[in-house]
């Protein structure tokens, strides 16, 4: 795994070449959430590579979610990997303009892709646990209690059944990005948010992806012209 003994990729820079030998150090290991990265002085006498390649190596690995580091302690394998996601997608909404257009088209095809993948996945024990959720959601609206925690809630149940951690991560990491707004778009319409939900999960039980998508399409449309995009960033990242 020595980067010094092997030929290096001239399509690759050191510091990705030395994040993909620190990803396959973690591999090698069986390292994980919460277990400590050996230190910078090992990692780089062990691949053969410079002090600071190794610093923005981790860096990098930091910013995609990996690892956390801690300051003047160590580096650990991430317990959130979701907020490496959410650094991707912050970075492009800071960096390029759209419209609730793009937000719309954007959530509609996250959100369609593991609900109907949880449809193909789901089993007796997912289908009991989403109902479970739909039904707090129902209590808390008739309680008056409604908050965008429980709309997380039941969409996280749902990716849960897709039984895929990177599915998991990715539909996670989307719905704490839009928390905020996700808050607004239940305070105005409680009501729609708990009918689609009913039909959201009704599309599930029958295995019918179609119908779950015509819901999830309108659901997104109500959503995202709720707000503009630029406030739906600016709440996201309060």
């Amino acid at each position: 795994m020595e980067i010094g003994k092997k030929q290096r990729d001239p399509k690759k820079s050191l510091s990705r070449q030395v994040v993909d030998s620190i990803e396959e150090m973690i591999m090698e290991r069986k390292l994980g959430p919460g277990d400590v990265l050996p230190t910078e002085i090992q990692i780089s006498e062990e691949l053969q590579v410079s002090k600071s390649s190794v610093r923005e190596a981790i860096k990098m690995l930091e910013a995609l979610g990996v690892v956390e580091i801690r300051r003047g302690l160590c580096t650990v394998i991430s317990r959130n990997p979701e907020q490496g996601y959410m650094n991707v997608m912050l970075s492009h909404f800071y960096l390029n303009s759209g419209n609730e257009e793009d937000l719309q088209n954007f959530r509609y095809i996250i959100e369609s892709a593991y609900t109907t993948y949880a449809i193909h996945q789901a089993t007796d024990n997912d289908l009991a646990a989403i109902r479970e959720k739909l039904e707090l959601f129902r209590e808390k609206l008739r309680n008056g209690t409604l908050e965008a925690e429980d709309d997380i809630l039941f969409h996280g149940q749902i990716l849960q059944a897709t039984h895929n951690s990177f599915m998991i991560s990715l539909g996670n990491a989307l719905n704490e990005l839009f928390r905020r707004s996700i808050a607004i778009a239940i305070r105005d319409n409680p009501e729609v948010a708990l009918h689609d939900h009913e039909s959201i999960y009704q599309a599930i039980v029958n295995r019918d992806p179609v119908a779950a998508e015509k819901v999830i399409a309108a659901s997104a449309r109500q959503w995202a012209a709720s707000f503009k995009i630029q406030d739906a960033v600016a709440e996201s990242t309060l």
